[in-house]
């Protein structure tokens, strides 16, 4: 899976500033935030693997300790591919499954920034995503795979070749989650939450025409937010130039602009973070 490289920014917000204890924690983010960022941006880890080295890593177990699918034909349920007449049989071949519910590839370095704000930096930890529970992994020396005390973890970054990732909780939204950081800004941020749902093979026949999908399937759902640091208040919007316009627009006038003097821009996150810090001039 290619991994995308944000552009980051991040400011310290003055709003606070009659507030010794939001101050300090503004401080502290924006210091743990940069060292992120420079772990990111140091072009010292090389991920050109192989297409046979891509799986190298063992996954098993993952889906079934760490994510419980409900209600999506996961379980084990015994589909029926006989005949209508219960005589005559169906050739029915599964294929491979579709997507993953996890974000990267292959498990990677990275960057856990805990509740004290210290950063845990250890080179025989490898990390990854898990879309469907939400759960950061860890993994070291070849170990099965376990999943971080998410509650304890404020920011972390995954790194990937020439670039990489950061996530934060962002708790007026929902604190129970952690957002890809697009742009991080002093008023407005963007952010993006990765969620993947399972969808189980489907596919029937009465012995002449068959129907449904012959393989497994993780089916992302991805939701982007317009943040108001300020107010702590979010829109909820979508990649499309109507959404875009509808929800940046009510922030601020410049976004109208904007689009008219990027109009021949791919439409991406990169275009959605040049947007933001537009915003926050």
């Amino acid at each position: 899976m290619p991994v995308l490289i944000s552009v980051l920014t991040i400011h310290v917000s003055g709003q606070q500033a009659n507030n010794p204890n939001k101050k300090h924690t503004d401080s502290l983010e924006s210091i743990a935030f940069e060292q992120l960022k420079s772990f990111i941006a140091a072009d010292t880890f090389n991920l050109r693997l192989a297409e046979a080295e891509k799986n190298s890593i063992s996954h098993a177990g993952e889906q079934h300790l760490m994510v419980v699918p409900m209600n999506r034909g996961s379980g084990n349920e015994q589909n029926d591919y006989s005949s209508w007449d219960k005589w005559l049989p169906t050739v029915y071949h599964k294929e491979a499954t579709v997507g993953s519910p996890f974000l990267l590839f292959s498990y990677v370095p990275g960057l856990v920034v805990g509740d004290s704000w210290s950063v845990v930096d250890k080179p025989d930890h490898l990390y990854n995503y898990d879309k469907m529970s939400g759960n950061l992994l860890l993994i070291r020396n070849n170990e099965s795979p376990i999943a971080v005390n998410n509650s304890q973890v404020k920011l972390f970054c995954l790194k990937a070749d020439k670039g990489g990732l950061i996530f934060k909780r962002v708790p007026f939204i929902n604190s129970g989650e952690f957002y890809q950081v697009i742009y991080k800004g002093r008023h407005y941020s963007c952010y993006k939450l990765y969620k993947s749902i399972f969808i189980g093979a489907n596919q029937t026949s009465n012995g002449y025409v068959q129907e449904g999908k012959d393989y497994d399937e993780y089916e992302d759902v991805i939701t982007y937010y317009l943040a108001d640091e300020k107010k702590e208040e979010f829109q909820i919007f979508e990649l499309k130039k109507k959404s875009i316009r509808l929800v940046f627009g009510s922030v601020s006038p410049v976004t109208e602009t904007y689009m008219k003097n990027h109009k021949y821009e791919d439409l991406n996150e990169i275009f959605l973070a040049n947007l933001t810090a537009e915003l926050n001039k």
